[in-house]
Parts: C-alpha cells; structure tokens; sequence
C-alpha cells in the first residue's frame, strides 16, 4: 500500500511539474500576445487611415486645381464673377459640404483667422497648427492624430499662403467683386498680404477607438490561443503520459520489489531510447541479484 502510495506521489509530482511548465509557457504567450496585438492593431489602423487621408487630400487638391487651371482663366479675362469657378477656396468649401452630406464622419475645412464667411474661424486645434505654420514657412504639411468635436482623426494639415490672385477678392474692400462685399461684407477677409501665412487646410479622417479594437481582437487572439493550447495540451499530456511517464512508473515499481527482494518479475522492454536503456539496466542489476543469490545460495550449501 505504501509502494503504490509513493509510485502514485512521484507520477503526480511528475505530471504536476510538467503541467506547470506548460501553463507558464501559456501565461508567458498571453503576456507577449497583448503588447503585439495592441501594436499591430495600431499599425494597421493608422496605415488604413492615412491610405484614406491620402486620397482625401488628393482629391481636395484636385477640386482647387480645377478652378486655378481650368475655370478660373476662362472667366476672369471675361469680367465674369462666379464665386464658385473662380475661387479655388470656394469650390473645395462647396464640394466638401456636399461630401460631408454623403460621408459626415470625415473632416474637411479651410479655415482662416481673416476670412470672409465666419464658419472659417480655426477651433482651437486648428488655431495651434496655423500658429506652426507661421513659425516655421518651410513647414508644407502636418500629419497626426488630433481631436476634434470628441472625435479622434488622423489630420492632414496645410497651409494657405496668399498669393496675388487672391487680392481679387482678399485685398481692398472697396475693389473686392460686388458679390463678395454684399455677401460677406466688408469688415473681415480683407486687406490679405502676398506671402503671409494666412490660413490652412485640414483634412481628417476618422480613426476608430485603437483600444477598444486591441482588447476585442486580443480577446479573440486569446479565445484562439486557448483553444489550441487546449488541444494541444491534452495531446501532449496524453503522449508524455504514455510514452515517458507510465513507463518510468513501471520501472519504479518494479525496482521496488527488486530492492525488497523479489527478484522473479523481469523488465522487458521493446524501446530503444533512453527509458528503454533505463529499464534494459534495471533488468541487467535484477539478473545479476539472481546470479549472486544462487552464488550466496551454493557456497552455504
């Protein structure tokens, strides 16, 4: 009762150990998946962003040239004003309400800290980019995350420098076109210098919640680690218990009863790893206890 007390302590220390290895290779797994999921979360979020804020800028850069090279040279040789074909400003203003009626969740203004329409007036963000764009003129374009009315975007930034076309309707008041003073008036939006910084351009787009993206991806990282290491688990148990265990627990036993003195069960074994050299040398001592028991035997006789 004690030999099979003592076998059954040494297996389940045996599998006791080996099962703790491999859950503390499962808890080191876990702790490593969560920084790489939440990193590789990030990356392909904002990858995904800025391939959006990419054709979003494109295409905000693509409305202003039209008017600068198509609309607005067939027109103003004319004397004809059409705020719309004439001023670049004014067309991406239009073309980004219009986009915003189909796809709201993305950014588009043009603001300005002299503009005409007051709906231009920078926000607070807005204000601390056309600060930078003042301090540094080579300064082209500004790319990062921001927020903006609670939202999180991934903002594309640049600035409006005034060049001389502008003056046409940004210079005297007196001279802007007669459907730009009785629009806006004539106390904001004018009196614009060549050169200056005067305002920008934002584009966003939004950007999902990174962390709430990781945790709901890493859930499912984890639910599929655990799955597998499930699996894995009980296969590996299985074949260590069968191959490795069980077998050193027979030879166990029966090196008992050899050292109690019973000397008739043989360890036979087909293996040849080392668990079959292991039992083939147990087998080699209990033959030689039996030559040296018939030896003790006939000298006393």
């Amino acid at each position: 009762m004690a030999q099979n007390e003592s076998t059954a302590k040494r297996q389940s220390s045996i599998s006791s150990k080996f099962n703790q290895s491999l859950l503390t290779l499962f808890l080191v797994l876990v702790l490593a998946l969560i920084p790489i999921m939440y990193y590789l979360t990030k990356t392909q979020v904002l990858s995904q962003a800025n391939k959006e804020l990419t054709l979003l800028v494109d295409m905000v850069k693509s409305v202003r040239n039209v008017v600068r090279e198509d609309t607005r040279p067939h027109f103003t040789p004319k004397g004809e004003f059409f705020p719309i074909v004439v001023s670049s400003t004014v067309m991406a203003k239009t073309v980004a309400s219009k986009f915003a009626r189909i796809r709201p969740e993305y950014y588009i203004k043009i603001f300005s800290d002299n503009p005409l329409n007051a709906d231009d007036y920078p926000d607070s963000l807005e204000t601390e980019l056309l600060g930078r764009f003042r301090q540094n003129k080579r300064l082209k374009t500004i790319v990062e995350t921001g927020t903006i009315r609670g939202q999180n975007y991934l903002l594309s930034s640049a600035p409006a420098t005034v060049k001389k076309g502008c003056l046409l309707c940004h210079g005297d008041p007196a001279r802007a076109p007669l459907a730009i003073s009785k629009k806006y008036g004539t106390e904001s939006g004018y009196g614009w210098t060549v050169g200056n910084v005067i305002g920008g351009i934002a584009v966003g787009v939004p950007l999902d919640n990174i962390n709430a993206i990781a945790v709901k991806r890493t859930l499912f990282a984890l639910l599929a680690l655990a799955v597998v290491f499930g699996v894995l688990y009980i296969y590996i148990n299985t074949i260590v218990r069968r191959s490795i265990i069980t077998p050193i627990t027979e030879i166990a036993e029966k090196a008992q009863k050899i050292s109690h003195g019973d000397l008739g069960d043989a360890i036979v074994t087909d293996r040849d790893d080392e668990i079959g050299e292991l039992a083939n040398s147990f087998e080699m001592m209990r033959r030689s206890f039996i030559s040296l028991v018939r030896r003790i035997k006939a000298n006393n006789t």
